[in-house]
């Protein structure tokens, strides 16, 4: 019974994000920071990123504050494990959205993962 809630819940969480995303027409695209390596010959730090593009998630935005002059603002990004290729997200990763008419790449400053056996949804805290 748990197993099939499991996959109730996550395909339930598919389909809102995937509706709510279209709906709003709210648009980002992920970037899944790879790992590091050295490469000794040429001295030079390698990382393979995967970019996942044209996801329709929903957007909230949270607040629009001023810090030292300048302007934070922080938004939650609903995603689910489907559309970043079933990866966990990282701090490391980033987000990129269009904001007042001009592209941002964000910073993840948040992770909420909701899961059973399986996950099934990420609220992601992004700041840009």
């Amino acid at each position: 019974m748990a197993g099939q809630l499991d996959s109730l819940l996550k395909n339930v969480a598919k389909q809102i994000v995937s509706d709510l995303g279209t709906s709003l027409d709210s648009t980002i695209s992920y970037t899944k920071k790879g790992i590091s390596s050295y490469n000794v010959d040429t001295g030079e730090n390698i990382t393979i990123d995967t970019t996942y593009s044209g996801l329709k998630v929903p957007v909230e935005f949270v607040q629009s504050t001023e810090d030292d002059g300048r302007e934070r603002r922080e938004a939650k990004i609903y995603i689910s494990p489907n559309l970043i290729g079933d990866n966990q997200p990282s701090f490391e990763d980033e987000i990129t959205l269009t904001y007042a008419g001009s592209t941002r790449v964000g910073q993840i400053v948040n992770i909420d993962t909701r899961q059973g056996g399986q996950t099934y949804l990420f609220t992601l805290l992004v700041r840009f």
